[in-house]
């Protein structure tokens, strides 16, 4: 990959971005997102306590208003928690980004964090929409309508990913049996906490809409930064691979708050730069956007709402040959 590194394009783009990232002090580049973490437990909390109201109001209100806000923070705790760790951008030491991977990843949310760091570091990040590489055969199903796949089917994810996680971990016993006793103690952990006001059959159901209510959302998140853009035959250049392959979704409070600035507003940033933290991708989002604007690369950005109205109208063509990888 150094030779896509070494582009002379680039290299100068990463002079800027390099002389920026050396004034900005540890608030800015890690404090940032454990205040944002914080902030999300502390939302996660609320939302328990707005569910558990139900006690002693019969009414369905709280039980909704709570699970909505429970899930909200528990997506955003997961997203932004297993996609900075991965990145090694979480926290300065790989050895405790590893660590927090496993509680995000594998603990919090049943996803391998093994299996994620192959598909997403190892050949999303540099395959970037390469069919060839990306395609699992596990994201597309053409029999499948396009309403079912975009707003049905990913509330299967939640035992998806267990499956998938599993099946990557195979014959690699002890990284195996890890994986299956954190997902194990996650679990048992969400069980707990809505078993102390419902009964075990409830609080499992409970578990399940928890982790699967803003699935859609998630998948749209997943997909829609690359999804109809170029799919390259081989690796370009990195600055050009990247810019063609990628675009940003125009702010959006609710989505940010979902899975964090780097899913939406400054994912071109992210791919060029992947191992900065959402907070510094916003920084040096002003220079990246002169930078590519100035020298002639594509630089997309379109709403979400367009995304998925073009991802609905032009399903079958989008997918003809295979998907975008999740």
């Amino acid at each position: 990959m150094q030779e896509l590194f070494s582009e002379k394009n680039f290299a100068r783009l990463s002079e800027e971005v390099i002389n920026l990232i050396k004034k900005q002090d540890w608030m800015q580049k890690y404090g940032f997102e454990w205040a944002i973490l914080f902030f999300r437990i502390i939302g996660f909390c609320l939302g328990f306590y707005i569910f558990t109201n139900t006690v002693t109001n019969t009414g369905i209100f709280y039980k909704v208003l709570g699970m909505i806000v429970l899930s909200y923070f528990y997506y955003g705790i997961a997203i932004t928690g297993i996609h900075e760790t991965s990145h090694r951008s979480f926290v300065r030491s790989s050895k405790l980004n590893k660590f927090f991977g496993y509680i995000f990843s594998d603990f919090w949310a049943s996803q391998s964090s093994e299996w994620w760091y192959h598909r997403h570091i190892e050949v999303h990040h540099i395959y970037t929409n390469i069919k060839s590489k990306e395609n699992e055969n596990s994201f597309y199903y053409p029999w499948i309508g396009r309403y079912v796949y975009f707003f049905l089917i990913p509330y299967l994810a939640v035992f998806w990913e267990i499956i998938y996680s599993i099946d990557f971990l195979w014959e690699k016993w002890k990284n195996l049996v890890l994986y299956l006793l954190l997902v194990t103690a996650g679990w048992a952990f969400h069980l707990f906490l809505f078993s102390l006001i419902l009964p075990f059959h409830l609080a499992f159901l409970s578990v399940f809409i928890m982790r699967s209510l803003f699935a859609p959302l998630f998948v749209h998140l997943a997909v829609f930064n690359h999804i109809g853009l170029e799919d390259p035959k081989v690796r370009l250049p990195w600055i050009e691979h990247q810019t063609l392959t990628t675009r940003n979704l125009k702010r959006n409070w609710f989505l940010s708050g979902l899975g964090g600035n780097a899913f939406v507003e400054a994912h071109i940033e992210h791919h060029l730069f992947p191992s900065l933290s959402n907070k510094m991708l916003l920084k040096i989002r002003p220079i990246v956007l002169k930078y590519l604007k100035k020298e002639g690369y594509t630089y997309v950005e379109e709403t979400y709402f367009n995304c998925l109205k073009n991802c609905i109208k032009y399903y079958h063509k989008i997918f003809s040959n295979a998907p975008v990888a999740l």
